[in-house]
């Protein structure tokens, strides 16, 4: 984030520093062990949101086609996914619009939106696992599917078997596989497909004031709903 302020209306007019956010682009010529800053290559657009962040990358399968990242931009009252690609290995990026965002239903699990989310290949497409935020602030993750394995198509969240709504939830603070530790909040998942069609999913969380930790729940046979996972 810059230092540049930003006023934000939903908390009483205040100005945050650190909040206008844009997507910057790093390499490494040594396999990771060092990284050399190559600028901003995705400035955030006001008609999105105030900032634009969390960018995940699906790698193409052959040469010619994009790149593609997810992203999202929040507009001081909703957190939406939006969409990019790339021709040229990732140095710029054209914008391909809204990908997903929360429910209209006030009582939705992410009616105020869809921040953080984690892709991963799954059943031929791709699976993604969000953070929904409902209108109290509570965090918890749902589940949305792309049909096209390189993220060509739309997302449509998934009907969760156990979930109350669409798209989930999947995995709610301090239930079932999650534990007590998660109560206050979870978010930030982290998905890993094996290739036995298992899933590892990686989250951050804590509860009351205690600092945040990670965890690990997994999937043996790939499905989703909350009966599904175990932690680890």
């Amino acid at each position: 984030g810059s230092s540049e302020p930003v006023t934000m209306s939903m908390a009483g007019g205040m100005e945050l520093v650190g909040f206008r956010m844009r997507i910057g682009r790093a390499r490494s010529l040594d396999g990771g062990h060092t990284w050399e800053k190559m600028g901003v290559c995705l400035n955030y657009e006001e008609s999105e949101g105030i900032f634009a962040s969390w960018p995940r990358i699906i790698l193409p399968s052959k040469e010619g086609d994009p790149y593609r990242m997810l992203y999202h931009a929040f507009n001081g009252k909703k957190w939406r996914v939006f969409g990019a690609e790339s021709f040229d290995h990732g140095a710029t990026w054209d914008r391909t619009g809204l990908m997903l965002e929360g429910s209209d239903d006030e009582e939705g699990f992410d009616f105020s939106g869809i921040g953080t989310r984690a892709v991963a290949p799954w059943r031929d497409g791709l699976l993604m696992v969000y953070e929904g935020v409902d209108k109290s602030g509570k965090h918890r993750l749902g589940a949305a599917f792309c049909a096209d394995s390189h993220g060509g198509s739309g997302w449509t969240k998934l009907t969760v078997e156990g979930g109350s709504q669409l798209g989930g939830p999947i995995l709610e603070p301090g239930v079932g596989a999650m534990g007590e530790w998660t109560t206050t909040v979870v978010g930030t998942p982290y998905l890993v497909s094996g290739p036995d069609d298992s899933l590892r999913l990686y989250f951050v969380a804590r509860a009351g004031d205690t600092g945040h930790s990670i965890g690990c729940v997994y999937s043996e046979t790939g499905d989703i709903s909350p009966q599904s996972w175990q932690p680890l």
